[in-house]
């Protein structure tokens, strides 16, 4: 990666902040959008000029879907409802964080972190944690969105045998997570 590649995610990701900094008080928020579209604005200018970009083709496919999806989304919400269209798109970011850690586990050469069965141990932390939070970002963005619809009332689930369960299930997921990192 040049040095100006990293200076313009740098920028990018000053402004991402500034942007979430200036959408936390209403009468920032104007400015707040338009630090976040000149942030991503520079991110995708710059992902799509570096000379290592392989196929425009799939850059424009995942453009038409990922649009496709989001307008399927804001038509179907009314504005009344925009609390639960955050949770809507904020549920695909969560996604796309564990698509992004599957891709890089499967295919850890296109990302030039080492080959499938040697992958740095920092890079297999990395991806474990991004699976993490991008697991946790969809489904409480997912449970958001079902609440503020009225789809998923407030009161819990619970059933006999869930505590067992949850620890079942931790001792798989450690389990796993240890395998893939030793």
């Amino acid at each position: 990666m040049s040095n100006l590649t990293s200076v313009a995610y740098l920028v990018s990701s000053v402004l991402f902040i500034l942007s979430l900094r200036g959408l936390s008080h209403p009468t920032t928020a104007r400015r707040g959008n338009f630090y976040g579209i000149v942030g991503m604005a520079i991110a995708i200018i710059t992902t799509v000029s570096n000379p290592g970009v392989l196929s425009y083709k799939e850059i424009a496919i995942a453009f038409v879907i990922g649009g496709l999806i989001g307008s399927v989304i804001a038509v179907r919400i009314q504005m009344t409802a925009l609390p639960q269209l955050v949770a809507a798109f904020h549920s695909l970011v969560g996604l796309a964080a564990v698509f992004v850690a599957a891709s890089a586990f499967y295919n850890p050469s296109a990302f030039n972190i080492g080959t499938v069965g040697n992958i740095p141990l920092g890079s297999l932390i990395e991806m474990a944690i991004g699976t993490a939070i991008g697991a946790v970002t969809f489904t409480g963005s997912i449970i958001a969105f079902g609440k503020l619809q009225g789809f998923v009332s407030g009161n819990p689930l619970v059933f006999k045998g869930q505590h067992l369960l949850n620890l079942i299930l931790g001792f798989r997921d450690n389990r796993i997570n240890c395998k893939i990192l030793y």
